[in-house]
């Protein structure tokens, strides 16, 4: 990804094929469908393209390419609007079976703060405090000097901008079919 990211195509095609390998050998066991799971991972491939630019050099790719996979195959879950058993199951530990170690935590932070780095430098705190830190409304408003009403605002105008900003990718692959046909 950092050679891609320097604009080494040959690398980022690369990249793509491995991580297209990587989803279709651990997707097999989840998503029964053959052309859904294709659809899906080429949904991944795209959230990825579009955000690359929030991989942080220094961290590692896993847990950051396993975040965004997670998150779009729990969106395909919810477009089917049905709940394959073994899906929900088995999504419960994507990307996750075998974490448990302190480092592997942190792994798993670093690819949630790559999707925050989306953000403003004050909405992603603001979030961080309410949604990952558990802060009421009450207590951010008094850490940070502002009214609760603008801290509400704030929280919602940025989990909005992070739906639009993920979810670009699905208007994207539903123009794709419809062109197809």
């Amino acid at each position: 990804m950092r050679l891609a990211q320097d604009g080494d195509s040959k690398e980022y095609e690369l990249l793509l094929s491995k991580c297209r390998e990587i989803l279709n050998n651990h997707l097999s066991y989840k998503v029964r469908d053959k052309e859904d799971r294709e659809d899906l991972i080429q949904d991944i491939l795209i959230g990825i393209h579009k955000a690359r630019a929030t991989y942080r050099r220094e961290k590692p790719f896993a847990p950051w390419f396993f975040s965004i996979a997670r998150y779009k195959t729990i969106d395909y879950i919810r477009r089917k609007g049905t709940r394959d058993r073994m899906v929900s199951t088995e999504m419960e530990g994507f990307a996750q079976e075998v974490k448990t170690s302190i480092e592997d935590k942190w792994e798993v932070q670093q690819g949630l703060e790559s999707w925050l780095n989306v953000l403003e430098p004050r909405q992603r705190r603001i979030l961080t405090m309410a949604k990952l830190e558990g802060k009421s409304v009450r207590e951010i408003s008094e850490t940070t000097g502002l009214s609760e009403s603008n801290v509400k605002v704030i929280v919602h105008r940025s989990l909005e901008k992070l739906k639009r900003f993920f979810s670009e990718s699905e208007r994207t692959i539903e123009g794709s079919k419809t062109s197809k046909k």
